[in-house]
């Protein structure tokens, strides 16, 4: 089956908006993984966007942009996805992000109502992996 990851190790949070109503922490550039079925090889690409948590609580205010991810949880009812986003996104019924800050030892832990990732434009080639 064909799939694509966002990585989320050394992902760059260069802008964020926060709300009670939505929390959207804004990338660019960010690693995009493709697998596709019977291929050999799996290709990196380059896309923008953002995560956004729907009804955010944060156990800790998040620092000045911009800042990278070090290491990442989101995790749902059923599933934890570890230092990546399988694409499409779109969680309902509560979510919970363990982000692991670069320079900071402390984790921030967002819970929210929901999650979804947006993605912009088309994404950019850059190379095959394997």
């Amino acid at each position: 089956m064909s799939y694509r990851i966002l990585d989320l190790c050394g992902l760059c949070i260069d802008r964020v908006d926060e709300s009670t109503e939505s929390l959207r922490l804004y990338f660019t550039d960010t690693a995009v993984e493709k697998v596709m079925d019977n291929a050999d090889q799996r290709t990196l690409w380059r896309q923008s966007g953002n995560l956004e948590v729907e009804h955010p609580r944060l156990d800790s205010p998040l620092p000045e942009v911009p800042f990278v991810i070090a290491q990442a949880d989101v995790q749902d009812s059923l599933y934890t996805q570890r230092n990546m986003i399988r694409i499409p996104m779109e969680i309902g019924g509560g979510v919970t992000l363990v982000l692991t800050l670069e320079g900071q030892e402390q984790a921030v832990i967002v819970a929210g109502s929901g999650a979804r990732l947006h993605l912009d434009g088309e994404p950019r080639y850059v190379r095959h992996l394997d």
